[in-house]
């Protein structure tokens, strides 16, 4: 019989990856200014994988406290899959597109119309779609990002030039903004939910107190600060 792990393992694990998330970030933004752009992308989409782990395993561990039983085996399988992970480290979506496209004609009419109109409404409804399908796409296309950030694969069709160049795949601005996504939801678990006990109290007044009671609990990376990496 496999022996369970106990609530306090899983808070010591949900930490040290929410430290190795802002570690990666601090990296990523080294390589970045180092104009290393395709290999700071790789770095921020596995600091968004180690934000994942972190609520991963503050879930297991509220699932512990009430009585469910957890192997290693069962920790690993559910930090294991990179999208999943992707997918809990996305506390935040980012809607930027150019004012001509669909999308952001809709955005502007969303600033511009009366609140409780008809137009205002339909324009709510139409931005509400877009943000739920993001919610469904955005972890895979994340995990995509890394992969092209990572590796030299074919593309189809089939020519000679068709191989993904991360150098060339990964521009700055990409990269830039693909950091800048991921240090805010850092920002806001790091501060909100470690750093800032009168906030965390209210939110989880249980995870406080067992932080609280962690004497040599990790200090963790300081998030970048907001426009830190240059344009």
């Amino acid at each position: 019989m496999a022996e369970s792990v106990t609530p306090e393992y899983l808070l010591k694990g949900a930490v040290y990856a929410l430290e190795l998330c802002g570690i990666l970030l601090h990296d990523a933004a080294l390589l970045y200014r180092g104009k290393a752009y395709a290999s700071a992308v790789v770095l921020a989409a596995f600091a968004r994988e180690a934000l994942g782990q972190w609520r991963i395993l503050l879930e297991a561990r509220k699932e512990a406290i009430a009585g469910s039983a957890f192997t290693l085996a069962d920790i690993k399988a559910r930090c294991g899959n990179h999208v999943e992970k992707q997918k809990a480290g996305m506390l935040s979506l980012t809607m930027q597109p150019d004012r001509d496209t669909g999308a952001g004609r809709l955005i502007m009419s969303r600033i511009t119309a009366v609140p409780g109109t008809e137009e205002w409404k339909k324009t709510d409804e139409a931005l509400a779609q877009i943000h739920r399908r993001m919610k469904r796409e955005v972890p895979t296309k994340r995990h995509e990002q890394r992969e092209l950030a990572l590796y030299v694969d074919p593309i189809e069709p089939l020519t000679v030039d068709r191989w993904n160049r991360p150098s060339i795949a990964i521009t700055k601005g990409r990269a830039r903004d693909f950091i800048e996504d991921a240090r805010n939801d850092y920002a806001i678990q790091a501060w909100n939910l470690y750093n800032n006990f009168d906030v965390l109290r209210e939110v989880d007044e249980e995870l406080c107190r067992a932080l609280g009671n962690w004497s040599d609990r990790p200090t963790l990376p300081l998030p970048l600060p907001e426009g830190s990496l240059p344009l």
